[in-house]
This record gives structure tokens, sequence and C-alpha cells, in this order.
């Protein structure tokens, strides 16, 4: 029964997550059932959990992580008058994230939570093809919209701004999202035999198509990064035999042609499409009215010539003088503008003529700024202690697993490079922050089972 509901609420965490970055599902009447979905299965699963603490006690971090929240709840009582109900809800979700996503049996054996992983890798392979199916679709035709919501939130989607939202609320959120599907889909392109095969090109070629045409920088930072890692480590491990100069030098040479296909890729295809595939597809699919926000090219010199940052080095600064005002226990997440407005009225993330910014488009900062001092040094050593206690027993896995650990420790490491540049991780339900909790928990299990010498 416990394995069965340890499932199902990773299942629906990962459709909230994917729903709330699909333009279309966020805005329909889905999304508040999944929340309450998602919640009442996560409730249900802790419970069970604390009636076997003994065993999950043992994880690795979880005092941490235990410790992270408290200084979310000091946060948010110390800036109370700007409101709690907020970052009281974002505190249960940080919560979930720790001990629904990343929290696992350390007696349970290997191969069950391998499963597991397979069938929550497909669930995102799946989805990935055909949001990209359904976005490069929107492209050719130059379909452009933009929603607002009940709450006058704007919600984006289609070919917008010269970049490809496509379904996806957020091009970078998507791009990355596709990194991930394409490491996933990789790692089954080399496990499998036969005519299935043909379905994990598939979701290489469509999620690389629109990576391009997202137009993300984060995106194309990931993607060289995390599928060079995993190359390198598929090639170190295949060739085991072989000496260490030898081994190193080979995965050195894979990484640095796996960037190069990547790269010129990347700028080719987009450069093609500008000069050839666009004027066929205006023609095609000629607009009714000429609006500001539609473009049939791809490209956004013109956003980044003046700032190449896009704004993100005004906000990082922002977040540093907010810090500064309150060094100790931050401002609270859901609190934050109301914060600034007060005691720090005249920085950028509160003063850019148009939306307040509430996340400073980094997470390093966002938790420094929201959290303080304490949250922010609790953040670091649980990023810290788990990639020390991971890194030697994923490194150094057996044939049957290491291909698996290695796409999970590629995906995490496109995770964190996304997380450098916009919110991902925490404060967030997304395919990012699924990734990062679920996969961190299945290496922590593992290393845990292989230190104590179980299998």
């Amino acid at each position: 029964m416990e394995k069965k509901l340890e499932l199902s609420a990773k299942i629906l965490y990962l459709c909230l997550a994917l729903s709330t970055f699909n333009s279309f599902i966020y805005t329909s009447r889905i999304q508040p059932v999944l929340v309450k979905l998602t919640l009442v299965f996560a409730v249900c699963l802790l419970m069970l959990r604390l009636l076997k603490h003994r065993i999950y006690r043992r994880m690795p971090c979880l005092i941490l992580m235990v410790l992270f929240c408290a200084s979310f709840v000091l946060s948010a009582v110390m800036n109370r008058q700007y409101g709690i109900v907020g970052n009281g809800k974002w505190i249960i979700w940080t919560g979930i994230q720790f001990f629904v996503l990343y929290l696992c049996d350390v007696e349970r054996d290997i191969k069950e939570y391998k499963k597991e992983f397979y069938i929550l890798s497909h669930i995102m392979i799946i989805y990935g093809v055909v949001s990209s199916l359904i976005s490069l679709g929107m492209l050719a035709a130059s379909y452009s919209d933009i929603i607002i919501t009940a709450d006058e939130e704007m919600v984006v989607c289609g070919f917008t701004w010269g970049r490809l939202w496509g379904v996806y609320t957020d091009p970078n959120y998507g791009a990355v999202f596709s990194v991930i599907v394409i490491i996933l889909s990789v790692l089954f392109f080399l496990r499998k035999q036969g005519r299935v095969k043909i379905l994990y090109c598939l979701g290489i070629i469509t999620c690389f198509l629109y990576l391009i045409f997202s137009d993300s920088r984060t995106g194309e930072v990931s993607l060289i990064c995390s599928l060079g890692l995993f190359v390198c480590i598929a090639v170190i491990h295949k060739e085991k035999e072989k000496k260490a100069v030898v081994r190193i030098g080979m995965a050195a040479l894979a990484v640095l042609v796996t960037a190069g296909v990547s790269f010129t890729g990347n700028r080719l295809i987009k450069t093609e499409y500008n000069r050839k595939l666009a004027p066929v597809f205006a023609e095609m699919f000629p607009k009714k009215e000429i609006n500001q926000h539609v473009k049939n090219k791809v490209g956004r010199k013109q956003d980044i010539e003046a700032d190449v940052s896009n704004g993100r080095f005004a906000l990082w600064e922002s977040g540093i003088e907010v810090w500064k005002s309150s060094p100790v226990y931050g401002t609270g997440y859901t609190t934050f503008v109301s914060y600034a407005k007060e005691h720090t009225p005249d920085i950028y993330a509160v003063n850019t003529g148009g939306a307040d910014y509430v996340s400073l488009h980094n997470t390093f900062i966002n938790t420094l700024a929201y959290q303080g001092s304490i949250g922010f040094v609790l953040f670091l050593m649980i990023a810290f202690l788990i990639a020390l206690y991971v890194v030697k027993p994923v490194l150094l896995s057996e044939r049957e697993v290491y291909l698996e650990l290695g796409a999970m420790l590629s995906c995490i490491s496109a995770v964190l490079i996304s997380m450098m540049f916009y919110m991902e991780g925490i404060y967030t339900n997304s395919p990012g922050t699924f990734v990062l909790w679920v996969f961190c928990g299945y290496m922590v299990q593992y290393s845990y089972r292989k230190r104590k010498g179980a299998a």
C-alpha cells in the first residue's frame, strides 16, 4: 500500500508541475483539482511515513531539511505584518518537496526504485514529445496568444516575441524540461533494443527542436553541460578496462563532439529557419491582424543588446540590497515585494515601471533574500552534503545501473544550471523541482544501500 501511495503521490505532483507550466491547463479547472489531489495523497503518505519514522529518519540530510523548513517558518512569522497565508502555503509545499519527493525508504531494494524511475521518466518523455510537437505546430502556423486570467495574470503561449513558448508558460522552463527529456530519451535509447528506439529518437529530435526555437540561452547551456556530463559518464564506464588516461581522453573527446554538435546544430537550424522557412510559413498562414508581439523570425537580439543579462544583474543586485536590510531571517517568499517597497523602495525589482518581481531570477539569491543567512546556509549545506554523499557511489556504480544514475545526475545538473538564472528547485512546483528532489532521493537511497553493503 505504501509503495503504491508513494508512486501515486509522485505521479500526481509531476502532473501538477507539468500543468502549472502548461498555458492551457494552468488556466483551466483541472489545475485546482490537481492541487487538491496532490495535497491529499501527500498528507496520507506522510502519515504512513511517520509510523515508520525509524526507517526514514536514516535518510541523509533529513535534519537539515527540517531546519530549513523551520527557518522558513521563522521568516514568515517575522514578516507576518505583510501577510502570512501565502508563506504558510509555500512552507507546506516545501515540506512536500523534501519529505514526499526526496525521502525514500532506505531499506527498500534498489530495483524497486529503479522501476519507479522508469515509470516517471516515461511520463515525462511522452509529455515532452507531445508538447514539443504541438509547440512546433504553433511555430509553423505562427500561432500566438496572450491569455489574461481571472486574477489578471498574463499567460503567453505559441510563437511570441521571437521565441517559441508553445504550450509552456515560460520558454526557459520549457527548454530545460526539454533538456531533461533529451537525456532520458538518450538513456532509454541506449538501454532498449529493437524498433522501440525510434520512439526515443523522436523524443530527442522534437525536444531539441523546441529547445532551439525557444531561444533560451539557459536551455542551451544546460544541454551542453548536462548532456556532456552524461556522455562523459557513459564513456568512462564503458571503457572501464582501459587505462585511466585513455578513458579520460576518450570521454573528453566525446564531450567536445557533443558540445560542438549541439552548439552548431542550434545555430544552423535557427539561421536556416529564419532564412528559408519563416517566409514560407508567413505566406501559408497569413495573420488577420498585425500584433506587436508576433514575429515571423526566431531571435530577440534587440532585447539583449543593451543588457546581455536581460535585467538579471539588476535583479541580483536588488536581492543583495534587500538581504542587507534583513540579513538574518530575510523577508519571506510571498511577502518579498511588500517588504521591499517599505524598506528598499528604490531597488530595480519594485521599480521596473511595470510588474514587480517576486523572483530575483536566481534561486540562491532568492533563498538569501527570502530566508536570510540562516536559510541560505542551510540550503547550501543540503546541496553540498547530498553531492558529497552520492558522487563516489554513483561514479563507481555497477553496469546494471550506471546509465540510470548518470542520467539522474545529468538531469539534476541541468536543473542546477537553471537555478542560476530563474526560480527553480524551491519556491515553485515545476518539472525541474520534481526532477531535482526525486532524482536526488533515488541517488541518496542507492548510495546509502551501497555504503551499507546492501543490494
